[in-house]
């Protein structure tokens, strides 16, 4: 009976989302189609063009033509439409040194991105303006994200009725000791690292002091990163932004005019006629605009011949973990196709950009290895997102160099167990029972329905001392230091990018762009192509698919729904939240 009610209402769930799912897939994607067919493609560049960037749809790490689905929350982790961060920073570089490009007309007014992927398309934005071409940005009002991207620009314009927000930076953790103890649930965790705070959310009712401490840490070094940058390219006195952030949250047109943050203060009319004088009067249907998008696709129809040499791109992004497939970081998928590139003549290096928080240390373990022994072989270099902490940077620290943005989170070498027992809450609350018969004292290791005895914890105690010792181990070795060394920089204490290249985890600033030229450059490389795994997820690879594939698709949704509010049992090297706790 209790089998036939779980699988019951994992089907009656189940079906409701694929059919919710299914319904606005399909309004998107007529909407995605509609908007294809009413767009624009171009056969020619034309001359002393303005490149018009908006953000309307999406920055995502990986291209892709999935609709993206604002109806459903963010927390269903259904992919999100739109076009790779990497793919505008190249088009922006191409445009550089393209003299059929004049300027860049920036539109952010809907941007809404990852921290690290608006760095690296501002760093591209800086290097064309210091070409000598022009950057424009114009919004009716801008978030921080948007602002702080605009500020690259040698004009920012503001509409005279907007503002610009910013906030300063934020995270959250939710703690759900209040919650476990209202069902009668009881959490034990077992862990190595003063600050490896995994598990804390369910033992505690409030972040600890030293999770406090580094978290503070890591925020304000990101803060006065963007901060002091904002600063010295807007021309204000150092200190201006923070300052401003100390007293409102909120700048009006006419006060962001007085302050420097913006240069001028136009309706979109006068912004057009500005874009008009510079071509001489050119009325607006004849200004030579050409969107991103469509710069992208004239340059990928117009590639001259294939190259036969080709620099593997690896995205690893998501919670790591042991199988095979696709959606997170599968050990054996990765694994595969890492030893697919190893012993493949045409790739001469692989890059891996890695968005992790971690995940399954055997895992991380596993495709750690596999890059160790593509990096005896040929070039390897990772350049690491908004997180890639924990077994993220297990993962991270195998290759030749390591490429960080100032705001990234990494570092938390550290591992801990998380166990639940629920006989509290089954007995006095659903007034269940349970009775064990076991063959052996640790027969009922797994169950919910019985608090872990000493013996057990000092068993599993074991396995997090010799998981974390080997984490450290890898460390030292991969990265060239003294285990003492390896040893001070863990305790399961996070850094940011900044902190890490200065203590030694990290090698350079930068972003994905710059750990592609460096495996070029290493392997010798002037002429080459991007071959990337996991293929992007298209659009048309969903029609077709069986509904049961599908609802296994949304059980697992659920699944991991759950397993976020109750963590995961067995060892983790993981951090107890990723990138979306963090708001920018």
């Amino acid at each position: 009976m209790k089998d036939f009610l779980k699988t019951f209402t994992a089907v009656v769930l189940g079906t409701a989302l694929v059919i919710m799912t299914g319904f606005f897939m399909i309004v998107g994607s007529i909407t995605s189609m509609i908007r294809m067919g009413l767009g624009t493609t171009t056969s020619v560049i034309p001359d002393r063009s303005i490149m018009y960037i908006s953000f309307e749809n999406s920055v995502v790490t990986q291209d892709s033509d999935i609709p993206t689905i604002g109806f459903l929350p963010l927390n269903l982790n259904i992919s999100r439409g739109g076009t790779g961060f990497l793919s505008i920073v190249r088009a922006i570089e191409q445009a550089t040194d393209d003299p059929s490009v004049r300027m860049i007309y920036l539109d952010p007014q809907y941007l809404n991105a990852q921290m690290t992927h608006i760095e690296e398309i501002r760093n591209a934005l800086i290097s064309f303006r210091q070409s000598g071409k022009p950057v424009i940005s114009y919004a009716i009002s801008y978030s921080q994200q948007a602002y702080y991207l605009a500020s690259a620009a040698d004009k920012v314009i503001l509409n005279p009725d907007g503002d610009i927000t910013l906030q300063g930076f934020s995270l959250g953790v939710n703690y759900y000791k209040g919650l476990m103890d209202k069902l009668g649930l009881e959490a034990q965790v077992i862990r190595h690292g003063n600050y490896k705070s995994g598990g804390e959310p369910f033992t505690a009712s409030r972040m600890g002091e030293m999770e406090r401490q580094q978290m503070a840490s890591y925020l304000t070094s990101c803060w006065e990163h963007w901060s002091s940058e904002i600063d010295n390219l807007r021309h204000l006195k150092a200190g201006t932004i923070d300052s401003l952030c100390s007293v409102t949250f909120l700048t009006e047109a006419s006060k962001a005019k007085e302050i420097g943050l913006v240069d001028e203060l136009w309706h979109k009319d006068e912004m057009i006629s500005y874009l008009s004088s510079i071509y001489n009067g050119l009325p607006e249907s004849k200004l030579p605009l050409i969107s991103l998008e469509n710069y992208i696709s004239y340059r990928e129809m117009h590639k001259r011949r294939i190259p036969g040499n080709k620099i593997a791109l690896v995205y690893a992004t998501g919670d790591i973990a042991m199988g095979k497939g696709m959606g997170q970081i599968f050990a054996e998928s990765f694994a595969d196709q890492l030893r697919q590139y190893r012993n493949d003549s045409t790739v001469k290096a692989v890059v891996v950009y890695i968005e992790s928080a971690g995940g399954d240390p055997l895992a991380a373990g596993i495709i750690a290895r596999e890059l160790q022994l593509t990096a005896a072989n040929k070039p390897v270099t990772v350049s690491m997102g908004d997180i890639a902490a924990s077994g993220g940077y297990w993962i991270a620290c195998a290759a030749h160099k390591i490429y960080v943005h100032p705001s990234t989170l990494t570092g938390s070498i550290g591992v801990y167990s998380l166990l639940f027992n629920g006989e509290k809450g089954f007995s006095d609350v659903l007034r269940i029972r349970n009775e064990t018969v076991d063959t052996h004292p640790f027969s009922h290791i797994v169950s919910w329905y019985h608090r872990k005895s000493e013996r057990e914890l000092q068993i599993i105690r074991q396995q997090v001392e010799s998981t974390y010792n080997r984490f450290v181990n890898t460390v030292a070795n991969n990265r060239h230091m003294e285990r003492s060394k390896a040893e001070s920089l863990a305790d399961g204490r996070v850094w940011s990018g900044k902190e890490a290249i200065v203590n030694g985890l990290a090698d350079h600033q930068g972003g994905l762009s710059d750990a592609v030229r460096a495996a070029a450059d290493m392997a010798g490389l002037t002429d080459y192509r991007i071959v990337t795994f996991p293929k992007p997820f298209r659009l048309m690879e969903m029609i077709g698919r069986p509904v049961r594939k599908a609802s296994a698709g949304i059980n697992t949704v659920i699944q991991g729904q759950i397993q976020d509010l109750l963590g995961e049992g067995g060892i983790l090297a993981r951090l107890p939240f990723d990138e979306k706790a963090i708001s920018w």
